[in-house]
């Protein structure tokens, strides 16, 4: 006994599921490639946010280590003052110095 493969429509299921499975590899890849492309345009041409337009002053809290101490170093450089927030005042005094 021989058994016929199912098919929808026209075409047998086995080319159904492969077309539809096509498609969906594209898609996945089309969004993973805009995702990729979104990002590396933030990081080439930046965000586009005028800092001026929140005030001169800035508060950065944790500015003695890691993120915190990269986003003092960047406002300064963009000529915001800054207000720098630490638990440390030795490392603050450092910091500070830095800037």
């Amino acid at each position: 006994m021989m058994v016929s493969p199912v098919s929808l429509g026209s075409l047998p299921a086995a080319q159904v599921f492969y077309w539809l499975g096509v498609a969906t590899v594209t898609w996945l890849s089309l969004k993973a490639i805009y995702r990729l492309l979104s990002g590396a345009q933030v990081f080439v041409f930046g965000t586009g946010i005028r800092l001026r337009e929140y005030g001169r002053w800035a508060v950065v809290t944790g500015a003695t280590d890691g993120i915190g101490k990269a986003y003092a170093k960047e406002l300064a450089k963009h000529g915001m003052s800054i207000v720098l927030i630490s638990r440390s005042q030795e490392k603050l005094d450092q910091v500070a110095n830095e800037i």
